[in-house]
C-alpha cells in the first residue's frame, strides 16, 4: 500500500535545530532512558474516515507526542489538565481542531514547522470540544464538512488557558541523533508509507517521505502510526527523513531560568535572536556587536572565561528585561 502525500518536508533554519546540547532550558530532562515511550502511548485514533482521509498525519502524530509526554511527566496531578484535557482517564486533544487550524490542505498535508507554530500560537483544546466521528456512515460527513470548522468561543477560552499554563517546544534533530533525542522528548519522524518487506518490516524503496508518525521505540525501530497496525517496525532508521522534530511540553512557572553571568543567550523560536546575559538582563543589539563583546569578555584568562551558550524559548526570553549595549 502506498498512501498519498500528506507531508510538506521542513525547511530547517539555523536557530531552529539542535546543535550538540543546544536545547531550550527545560526540554533536555531525561524522560525515556531507553528511548522507548510505548508504555505512555495514547489510545489509538485513526486519521482515516469512512469516506475520506484527513491528510492530517502531521497534526495527529504531533498530538500523540504531546499526549504521551503529558502521561509520562505526571501532569495528571495538574487539576486544570484533569478537568479540561483528560478524557476517560487519558489526555486527549482534538485532532480536527489542530488539523484544520494549522492549515492542513487535502491531498497536500502540512509541515512540522507550521503545525508546531500554530499549536503554540492557537493553543490546544480537548477532544470533547470537537469529537469528530470518523466511523460515521452519514453521507453528509464529507471532507468539505470536516474542514468547514471553527472554534466555539468557549473552546477559544480553554485554548488560551492552555497557552497560559503550558509551553510547547519543538527542536529539529538530525536523523543520526534521534536515539538521544528520544530520551528527552517525543520525536516525530517522516516515512514513506507503506512498503513491507518479506520480514514484515516497513522500508523505503524510493527515498520519498509522505507520512508523519511518532517514533516510539528506538531499539526495535518502532513507530506509532495513525493507520493499523498502530505500531509498525521499520527495516532501518535510515529510511526516515534526514530531519526529525523533537517535541516537548513544559509547565510554565513564574521563575526565571538560572543563567550564568556573561552567557550568550539564543532565542530558538520564531525569527530567533542573540543576546548577552548580564546583571539579570538580556543585552540586545546588532548581532556582530553582541558576538564581539562576548568573545572579548571570554578571551583566554579573562574574567568570564568559558561562559556558556544558553538556548531560550520565547516565553523564557520574555521573562528578562532588555537593554542595548
Amino acid at each position: 500500500m502506498e498512501l498519498n502525500n500528506a507531508v510538506i518536508l521542513p525547511e530547517i533554519e539555523p536557530l531552529s535545530f539542535e546543535v550538540g546540547g543546544m536545547e531550550a532550558i527545560g526540554s533536555n530532562v531525561i524522560l525515556f532512558p531507553d528511548s522507548d515511550l510505548k508504555e505512555f502511548l495514547p489510545e489509538f485514533e485513526t486519521q482515516s474516515n469512512t469516506y475520506f482521509d484527513t491528510w492530517g498525519c502531521v497534526s495527529h502524530s504531533f498530538e500523540n507526542a504531546l499526549e504521551a509526554l503529558i502521561t509520562r511527566q505526571d501532569f495528571e496531578n495538574n487539576e486544570w489538565l484533569l478537568k479540561n484535557i483528560y478524557k476517560q482517564g487519558r489526555p486527549n486533544f482534538s485532532d480536527r481542531d489542530l488539523v484544520v487550524l494549522s492549515g492542513t490542505k487535502p491531498s497536500v498535508g502540512n509541515s512540522g514547522n507550521q503545525v508546531l507554530a500554530r499549536a503554540k500560537q492557537n493553543g490546544l483544546i480537548s477532544q470533547d470540544f470537537e469529537d469528530w466521528d470518523n466511523k460515521s456512515r452519514d453521507p453528509k460527513n464529507t471532507v468539505e464538512l470536516y474542514y468547514a470548522y471553527a472554534r466555539t468561543p468557549e473552546a477559544e477560552v480553554k485554548a488560551k488557558e492552555f497557552n497560559d499554563r503550558f509551553e510547547i517546544v519543538g527542536t529539529w534533530v538530525q536523523r543520526d541523533n534521534i536515539e538521544e533525542a528520544m530520551k528527552t522528548g517525543a520525536v516525530q519522524v517522516y516515512v514513506n508509507a507503506w512498503h513491507k518487506n518479506n520480514d514484515g518490516k516497513y522500508y523505503n524503496p524510493t527515498g520519498n517521505h509522505n507520512h508523519a508518525v511518532l517514533a516510539c521505540g528506538y531499539k526495535y525501530k518502532e513507530i506509532y502510526d495513525t493507520y493499523n497496525p498502530r505500531i509498525k517496525q521499520l527495516s532501518s532508521w535510515n529510511d526516515i527523513y534526514s530531519w526529525a522534530l523533537k517535541i516537548n511540553i513544559i509547565e510554565k512557572t513564574m521563575s526565571k531560568p538560572n543563567i550564568k553571568q556573561n552567557s550568550l543567550v539564543m532565542l530558538v523560536e520564531g525569527s530567533g535572536g542573540i543576546g548577552l546575559f548580564l546583571d539579570d538582563k538580556i543585552i540586545e543589539d546588532d548581532t556582530a556587536k553582541i558576538l564581539a563583546v562576548y568573545i572579548a569578555r571570554n578571551a583566554s584568562g579573562g574574567e568570564f572565561n568559558n561562559a556558556p551558550v544558553v538556548s531560550l524559548t520565547q516565553a523564557q526570553w520574555d521573562l528578562f528585561d532588555k537593554r542595548k549595549l
